[in-house]
């Protein structure tokens, strides 16, 4: 049995790796500091990197419940992006996720979950997979529909999404039930 999904996950395009501290410079360039792929993240944009450095070395994969990957492309190294796993429950994992705004629309999230979802049914006592989105982000909704999640409601004044304001948004809660 896994106990939590692997540090290291290999796709046919994609490598999900632990993020390291020299990832804050293309983390920073290609995905912090946009305030367009920010938008529905429940952070604000990076000022500088050396903000990224510090989220990378004090919020990132610090305890056992959660766990970051940046998503690497295969075959050239180049980071495009994040990906999330946190245990809301011994049967419960929360994804998250967020892209370069370069690889928009280019099937790199679809491989992503899948690669979540296919380490996560490895571990037999995992049943749920759930995630939010804003109610306004109609792409991630989109995705999280095609890869069989089922919205399961709107959750009222859910979640602060910084790069809209101050007052908590209303956000959509999607589930896939593993077993």
């Amino acid at each position: 049995m896994v106990d939590y999904p692997p540090a290291r996950i290999t796709g046919p395009r994609l490598v999900l790796r632990p993020p390291v501290l020299d990832d804050a410079g293309p983390l920073f360039q290609r995905v912090a500091r946009d305030p367009a792929v920010t938008k529905y993240l429940q952070w604000a944009p990076h000022p500088d990197v050396a903000t990224t450095r510090r989220v990378i070395t004090e919020k990132i994969n610090i305890n056992d419940a959660e766990r970051t990957w940046a998503i690497e492309l295969k075959h050239s190294g180049e980071l495009i992006g994040l990906t999330s796993c946190r245990r809301s429950a011994p049967h419960a994992v929360e994804i998250g996720y967020c892209l370069g705004r370069r690889w928009w629309g280019k099937g790199f999230m679809p491989e992503v979950i899948d690669l979540l979802l296919t380490a996560l049914e490895a571990d037999r006592r995992v049943f749920r997979v759930w995630a939010t989105c804003s109610v306004y982000n109609e792409r991630s909704a989109r995705l999280l529909e095609r890869m069989g999640f089922v919205q399961e409601g709107r959750l009222a004044r859910h979640a602060v999404y910084p790069t809209m304001g101050p007052e908590p948004q209303d956000s959509l809660l999607y589930s896939r039930i593993l077993r």
